[in-house]
């Protein structure tokens, strides 16, 4: 929210992507699914790591088997 507060989606593509042509409500859209998908990604990680060293195992052998 504070990201989205200080930063002007226009200013923001005029600097990396002087090409596109985005409106400010795009370029809003563009950041909130990209935030979206930056903590997804952060959580799905943090699951791989939690998970229990038996079903690690049971994964493995079962990929070696076939």
């Amino acid at each position: 929210m504070v990201f989205f507060a200080y930063v002007d989606p226009l200013a923001l593509q005029s600097i990396t992507f002087p090409s596109w042509h985005l409106s400010r409500e795009q370029g809003y859209s563009l950041g909130f699914f990209l935030a979206w998908l930056a903590t997804a990604s952060s959580s799905l990680f943090t699951w791989i790591l939690l998970r229990p060293r038996k079903a690690v195992r049971r994964m493995t052998k079962a990929s070696i088997k076939q």
